[in-house]
């Protein structure tokens, strides 16, 4: 029986890890570090970059409004990474993790933060260690327009879409009072982030 305390995980861990880290660079050996008060260390590559803040990474805060996980490179552990529900006699989410995470001794879970992987503790500490997705990426990453207007799933579809017209009349309906010029800008503006996106990618690749 599954505990009720244990259903429901309300962190969406794409939204951690996409866009992914278009920076190269050693993640060995983990350099010791300390953010109020909390200790252990990150990998080299973090440690000397502008976007390291706390335990996060700022990389695409003008695309998405919200941080996301350091890069730990690639675990040593093989296995398939496409996303998978968990679904376990001791757990059930409504979140996907990678599927050689889905039945790995070393996965962790944490009700603030979601999912981490506990294979390394000892060496990143309070830094906790995150999941490898390996050469999957997401189809479509959810950008946010800048607070307080409210982005939709649908927005973000419209953008993808290139379709102008279903994305004013969406962004209007969410957010009443905006006008239609400023919908339009606000269309153009994710417009830009995806093809931003999407030369990313394929630099990455």
């Amino acid at each position: 029986m599954k505990s009720s305390s244990m259903t429901a995980l309300g962190v969406t861990m794409h939204r951690q890890y996409f866009p992914r880290c278009p920076v190269d660079g050693p993640i060995e050996p983990a350099v010791p570090y300390e953010y109020e008060g909390t200790r252990g260390a990150v990998p080299m590559k973090c440690s000397e970059c502008p976007h390291l803040y706390g335990s996060d990474c700022t990389r695409a805060m003008p695309q998405i409004h919200h941080r996301l996980h350091l890069d730990h490179g690639a675990c040593e552990i093989d296995g398939p990474t496409e996303p998978v529900l968990l679904d376990n006699e001791f757990l059930q989410s409504k979140v996907y993790v990678p599927q050689k995470c889905a039945t790995c001794i070393f996965l962790g879970v944490d009700f603030a933060e979601g999912f981490y992987c506990t294979k390394d503790v000892e060496k990143w500490g309070d830094f906790r260690q995150g999941l490898d997705w390996g050469q999957w990426r997401p189809a479509r990453i959810d950008f946010q327009l800048p607070s307080p207007k409210v982005t939709t799933r649908e927005l973000t579809n419209f953008a993808y879409e290139d379709n102008l017209v279903a994305f004013v009349k969406e962004l209007r309906r969410a957010n009443p009072g905006v006008s239609i010029t400023e919908a339009q800008g606000d269309f153009y503006r994710l417009r830009d982030m995806i093809e931003s996106l999407s030369v990313q990618n394929k630099d990455a690749t």
